[in-house]
């Protein structure tokens, strides 16, 4: 039977369970913001560049559903693995450069001293990887951090420290300090989700096209049903039906409710919470995390140095804090001499001039309150007509997005085949 829902998020959490339930519901999908998209967004540059700002690479083998949905909206899969530089770093206080090549089509990647150092530092961080994952997989590191963990493994310090922790920064949009306090288990867990496990790793590859058009392609079956700058002041339940109160002091009334924003958001409009609704919520935090789009090369390295990221950092008595940094010349269909740059968690100053987007994207911190719900988020679905998905419900990727929405989709009635 088909019913009123109301989905809250327009992010691929939430578009991807809009595009899989219009077909058998009545779906009305509302987002704050003036766009959709979330954290994926494709920018317009004045020189005529399309880049994708906070997503770009990805791994069809590690990413089943995901790339089943690109299938169902008729995108080729085919693609190439990432090209250039691995890792460039910057040591913001001494000015040192150094870099990590994992391209052996580049001049830069013939034998040399550099060269050599580079290759035994990453065989030594993967030798100390596996190392940590065993004490894993025999439950010697059980509700250690990361930074507990590391005491395992000594040899992980100074410059190979970096070269093990700044890629995982990347991947959970997390700064050091935050990452150390994550649980060794969610992180093990994490990386095998990304890249494949110790001695099988994954195949990273460049998506096949911009993040705009699969986003478009998921909107465009909802065409009316879809408000932006949409104001909702509360959710209420009254166990038959769900009431979304609007800023206007408007109400609008759906059979239930499917909630693909972040858990704070989504705690935050319950009007009235159950106690396991704030359990397993409460626990989330969001990183705010401000992302400038900008062409100031002044504090980088030299642009034979760049990589597809590049590490800014500074290390002051064991404290590091760095930038995270995107060259993306590195993309599909972006220039080989583009000189854009996106810079996370900024901690250069950047000529204000040579700006041209800045933006905050929330997202998750998985410490051990938020990680240690993950398995349970799922049981909050169907109580008082009330559903969640989102990237949340497991590692902050694409992939946990979709498979949260289409788990709530499937529920619903929608059809996965």
């Amino acid at each position: 039977m088909s019913e009123k829902i109301a989905i809250i998020g327009g992010g691929v959490a939430g578009l991807t369970a809009g595009y899989l339930l219009n077909d058998f519901h009545q779906v009305t999908l509302f987002e704050k913001d003036e766009r959709l998209g979330g954290n994926v967004y494709t920018l317009d540059t004045k020189t005529g560049e399309e880049i994708d700002i906070s997503v770009f690479f990805w791994s069809p083998r590690l990413y089943p559903n995901f790339a089943k949905l690109l299938k169902k909206l008729d995108i080729k899969l085919t693609t190439k693995p990432m090209e250039g530089l691995s890792q460039s770093f910057r040591n913001l206080l001494t000015r040192r450069d150094y870099y990590l090549s994992c391209d052996l089509t580049k001049p830069r990647s013939t034998f040399s001293a550099k060269n050599f150092k580079s290759a035994v530092y990453q065989i030594m961080a993967l030798w100390n990887y596996i190392k940590i994952v065993r004490m894993f997989r025999k439950g010697q590191l059980e509700g250690l951090t990361l930074r507990q963990a590391l005491k395992f493994c000594p040899a992980l310090k100074g410059d190979l420290l970096k070269l093990a922790i700044f890629p995982v920064c990347v991947m959970t949009s997390m700064l050091w300090e935050e990452l150390m306090d994550t649980p060794t288990e969610f992180v093990v867990a994490k990386i095998e989700k990304q890249m494949g496990t110790p001695l099988k790793f994954a195949s990273w590859r460049l998506y096949p096209c911009k993040t705009r058009v699969y986003i478009e392609k998921l909107a465009a079956p909802l065409k009316n049903k879809i408000r932006l700058n949409a104001g909702i002041k509360a959710v209420a339940r009254n166990g038959r039906s769900v009431v979304l109160k609007m800023e206007d002091d408007t109400e609008e009334f759906f059979d239930k409710v499917v909630f693909a924003c972040p858990a704070d958001t989504a705690l935050r409009l319950l009007a009235e919470p159950t106690d396991e609704e704030k359990k397993l919520l409460s626990p989330w935090r969001y990183n705010d995390g401000l992302v400038i789009v900008h062409t100031d090369k002044s504090n980088y390295p030299p642009e034979d140095l760049w990589a597809m990221y590049s590490y800014l950092y500074t290390d002051e008595d064991g404290a590091i804090n760095t930038s995270i940094n995107a060259h993306y010349r590195f993309q599909n269909g972006v220039p080989d001499d583009s000189g854009y740059i996106g810079c996370q968690h900024p901690n250069i100053p950047i000529d204000k001039d040579k700006i041209e987007f800045q933006k905050v994207f929330r997202t998750p911190i998985y410490d051990n309150r938020s990680s240690g719900t993950i398995r349970e988020l799922p049981s909050l679905n169907g109580i008082n007509n009330t559903y969640y998905c989102g990237s949340y419900f497991g590692y902050g990727l694409h992939e946990d997005a979709v498979t949260s929405a289409v788990n709530v989709s499937r529920s619903l009635g929608a059809v996965w085949t």
